[in-house]
């Protein structure tokens, strides 16, 4: 078995990533997402989709390092706030 919390620290066990919510219909969500993509893909030249399509892969790529980041500085700041606890550190006696 592996060590949970390196596993969370690296983000192999995200915590978003849980049973989908129901109030949100995914399926309906990428099917609008990849109609949308159609749409452009019929009224732009192959040149400009192909930018288009780098520009959305860009886009995606900013948002898993934001996250990630998030993630790890909210674990960073659990672990220190565990220690502190355990530790009693900043109790007054």
């Amino acid at each position: 078995m592996k060590n949970i919390l390196h596993e969370l620290y690296y983000g192999r066990i995200p915590g978003w990533d849980s049973a989908a919510h129901s109030s949100f219909d995914s399926n309906a969500f990428h099917e609008r997402l990849s109609s949308e993509r159609q749409y452009f893909a019929s009224i732009m030249s192959k040149k400009d989709f192909a930018r288009f399509r780098e520009l959305e892969k860009f886009h995606k790529d900013s948002h898993k390092i934001r996250y990630r980041n998030v993630y790890m500085n909210a674990f960073r700041l659990g672990a220190m706030l565990m220690s502190a606890v355990f530790t009693g550190e900043g109790l007054e006696n």
